[in-house]
């Protein structure tokens, strides 16, 4: 897995500097406001079923699960076409009056997001992590080739969003060739539907309000408070050092959080102490985390500059401001789903909820005072840094709690 997700995190960072030299910051501000509006739907379009697919208790539980996801899939696209009813008013929330004539593709865009979580967590659940890696790279080779080839030709933001699209859609065919032979519709119908809602409904209940939640903070309000309030170029000078910094934090986290994940479903399962494999995915997120950090702390302008471009320097920037808050996303990125194992999706959200007040607050608090935004980002790190210890420290108590317990 974790040579799969660096083949598919290479394949970007190589494309990287052509597209920043085809595409403006503008570009990628429509872009990036057009994917904060697909996942803010996309991350509940399958109910969040597809997290209970690894740790049902048999495959047949689990073949239930998956044609359930998929149902909540085609319901919540069609829902969906209610952004490009209002594509007009969502131009002018991000100051992109172009956002309105792509918002027509939000639904394909959704249903597309759902499935492909779908069928990537039913080939983790039968543990075939050739085809889970293949089909990264699959859609990260189409996603980022397509739209440079569409950039060199002059489609404009098009390419980016019909590149992504493509990736999408590769993406879920490339692991459906291993599992569509595997899986049957025999013995499928409403009540097992609502059996399996029942039975899961914490995921669509709970922990679909607590992921939309994450989207709508940290992509969808915060993209549009940059937008409006300093503007569309810094709001793509701000995604395109996103997305790139980032990029190395889920190469490493996503391989750590899926073994993680499962490792912890059967510790749980079994009543096994789960302290040692919690400690020790956080002593491997650290290690990986000490270089990236130094690195971009000394050399982040420069070398944005050097391989995006110069007009990128002062993304580099923005990437020394944000680095606490990197930091910590590295620790906690694998073992989010903790409150998942142990059932404290209610608590989670209301954690998670009062947090994003606290650091989008700070952000808003920035605009009102008139700061620059390399400034009022900063305040917003800082704020996010304060925001993800404070979790961490709750998540060691909720294991603390459960082992005394079970002892």
């Amino acid at each position: 897995m974790l040579s799969g997700n660096t083949i598919s995190q290479v394949i970007p960072f190589l494309i990287a500097p052509i597209l920043t030299r085809l595409y403006s910051p503008g570009d990628f501000a429509i872009f990036a406001s057009f994917i904060a509006i697909v996942s803010m739907i996309g991350i509940i379009s399958a109910g969040r079923l597809e997290l209970a697919i690894p740790i049902a208790r048999g495959d047949s539980e689990a073949r239930n699960i998956v044609f359930t996801g998929m149902v909540f899939a085609i319901l919540l696209s069609l829902i969906s076409f209610v952004f490009p009813l209002f594509a007009n008013f969502f131009g002018e929330m991000f100051n992109s009056p172009v956002l309105a004539n792509y918002l027509v593709l939000v639904p394909l865009a959704v249903f597309s997001y759902g499935l492909l979580g779908i069928v990537n967590n039913w080939v983790l659940r039968k543990q075939n992590y050739g085809a889970l890696s293949g089909g990264k790279i699959a859609q990260s080779l189409f996603n980022n080739g397509v739209a440079a080839l569409l950039g060199f030709i002059g489609w404009g933001v098009s390419g980016l969003i019909l590149g992504w699209l493509i990736g999408q859609v590769i993406g879920v065919l490339v692991p459906m060739i291993f599992v569509s032979r595997k899986l049957s519709y025999k013995g499928y119908n409403i009540t097992t539907i609502k059996n399996t809602v029942k039975e899961y409904k914490d995921f669509p209940l709970i922990n679909s309000l607590h992921a939309f939640t994450d989207i709508f903070a940290t992509q969808f309000i915060l993209f549009w408070l940059i937008a409006a309030y300093f503007g569309v170029i810094e709001l793509g000078l701000f995604a395109i050092m996103h997305k790139y910094v980032r990029a190395p934090i889920v190469l490493i986290t996503s391989s750590v959080s899926s073994v993680f994940y499962v490792k912890m479903g059967e510790a749980l399962n079994n009543s096994e102490n789960t302290t040692p494999i919690l400690k020790k995915t956080i002593v491997t997120s650290v290690l990986f985390s000490i270089p990236f950090v130094l690195v971009l702390l000394f050399f982040a302008p420069q070398l944005f500059a050097w391989y995006f471009g110069e007009e990128w320097e002062v993304a580099g920037q923005y990437a020394q401001r944000i680095l606490p808050m990197l930091l910590f996303l590295f620790i906690l990125s694998p073992i989010s789903s903790i409150p998942i194992l142990y059932n404290q999706q209610r608590k989670a959200f209301l954690f998670s909820s009062l947090g994003y007040v606290f650091t989008l607050g700070s952000l808003y608090i920035s605009t009102t005072l008139g700061l620059e935004f390399i400034d009022a980002l900063t305040i917003y790190s800082i704020a996010f840094a304060v925001y993800q210890v404070s979790y961490l420290y709750w998540l060691f108590l909720l294991i603390k709690k459960k082992h005394v317990s079970t002892r």
